[in-house]
């Protein structure tokens, strides 16, 4: 159980911290009354504190209540002023957004204990005034101060324009760390449950925007998935409520959206219902290899999560065919990226061994093109496995489109000893090796 101490020095305002002061020394005494009615007065002053400085930012809903107010005080309109304080908990929730549905609801019964403790009027003829125990005094007042007292006066709306205008900006943060950073610095670790949901379930559906930019949407997407590293329950649940109102209703490009965005965040494709999966699979297999590569840029770096990555593995064939990327409009190194998944290596060595004959100097030639494109992240192995494979293959060994891609490669590919010992090999070279130790002797 937190200490009365530790409750109290959450809260953010010094208005409300006074009067949370006033509850605990009233909870102190044993006037349990008068604990839950100062606790209803924190929540209230809270409430118009923040309300008044929204205003003062400009938020629309917070000045047409602060101008209410002040004309309702102004006039000494005390009826105007009982509504008021009546739906302070329904304008935070609903006009300004300053706590969720769950939170509303906890502070309504804490309104109405406070009314059973005020107003004795309220009590039916022949009971007891509400007696209110101190576990009850302590339960609302813990709930006072974690749903609303310890809270900025950030709306839900407010927060959400603002990302808006992060993600469009040259600001934005490049680095997957620094993001986590701000996202817990900015939105998550001192905002409303209700805020973090509504900016989860945004940041979700802007993903499975096709007509949105890839680049916003890859964004939103690396969000998604440090906010998952963040709040991992929350965002499930967000995540779940999103899917299972939009998946059926994807169109082709929407389901291309989802593969190139949710489909990178772990746990996405477990929460598809088994309809959309399988759309999934026959579109990822009939889809051009230029828009695999180009329009979608599923190649760019990491390959989505399993078993979506498999998916794409198996299109390899069709994506490295000879002329399957002429219409290419920049380099295939642009599409494939920086830092291309090494899942590439393996099927795409497969490729060079395939048929080992059968197929065409020009196919032979296309693999090799791609791999040499990918050569950043080729290990020493990995090499020794390629040439293995190309040794297999007759359009390798005695084509000379093939030997133009592999000059490529043996300069694009790592630089070791190991790995001049296999090219050596390969071309019928003098081994480096076998010369530095016949030199040494």
């Amino acid at each position: 159980m937190r200490a009365l101490e530790d409750i109290k020095n959450q809260v953010r305002s010094l208005t409300s911290r006074r009067y949370v002061e006033e509850a605990i020394a009233a909870y102190g005494a044993s006037a349990y009354r008068s604990a839950l009615m100062s606790t209803w007065i924190a929540v209230a002053a809270d409430i118009i504190g923040k309300i008044r400085l929204l205003a003062d930012e400009g938020e629309g809903a917070a000045v047409s209540l602060r101008d209410a107010l002040d004309k309702a005080i102004a006039s000494n309109d005390v009826p105007a002023l009982q509504r008021f304080e009546t739906s302070l908990i329904a304008k935070a929730q609903a006009d300004l957004e300053l706590i969720g549905r769950r939170e509303a609801e906890e502070l309504t019964r804490l309104y109405k204990d406070r009314n059973l403790c005020a107003h004795p009027a309220f009590v039916a003829g022949g009971e007891d005034l509400f007696d209110p125990s101190p576990e009850l005094v302590r339960a609302h007042l813990t709930t006072a101060v974690d749903a609303l007292l310890s809270q900025p006066a950030v709306t839900g709306r407010k927060a959400i324009e603002r990302f808006g205008l992060e993600v469009a900006s040259d600001s934005f943060p490049r680095n997957d760390q620094r993001l986590n950073d701000h996202l817990r610095a900015g939105y998550m670790d001192r905002s409303t449950k209700a805020l973090r949901a509504n900016l989860i379930k945004v940041i979700c559906k802007e993903t499975l925007k096709p007509d949105l930019d890839l680049r916003h949407r890859w964004r939103c997407t690396r969000t998604a998935r440090e906010l998952q590293k963040i709040a991992p329950s929350e965002f499930e649940e967000q995540l779940r409520g999103v899917l299972d109102t939009q998946q059926n209703g994807l169109t082709d490009a929407g389901l291309l959206a989802l593969v190139s965005g949710l489909c990178y965040v772990p746990g996405t494709w477990d929460l598809l219902h088994k309809g959309t999966q399988a759309r999934v699979e026959e579109l990822l297999q009939t889809v051009t290899p230029l828009d695999l590569v180009e329009t979608h840029m599923l190649f760019h770096g990491p390959l989505p999560r399993t078993p979506v990555d498999q998916m794409l593995l198996n299109r390899l064939g069709d994506v490295t065919r000879p002329g399957a990327l002429r219409k290419l409009e920049a380099g295939l190194p642009i599409f494939l990226g920086d830092d291309p998944d090494r899942r590439l290596i393996a099927p795409l060595i497969d490729l060079t061994a395939k048929d080992k004959g059968g197929g065409s100097y020009e196919a032979a030639a296309s693999v090799l093109r791609f791999i040499v494109h990918i050569a950043a992240v080729l290990t020493d192995e990995d090499l020794e496995q390629l040439l293995a494979a190309c040794g297999e293959n007759d359009q390798i060994r005695h084509g000379q489109l093939a030997y133009k891609q592999l000059h490529a490669l043996r300069w694009a590919g790592p630089q070791t000893p190991r790995a001049a010992s296999a090219w050596a090999k390969w071309f019928g070279e003098e081994d480096p090796a076998d010369s530095q130790a016949a030199a040494a002797q």
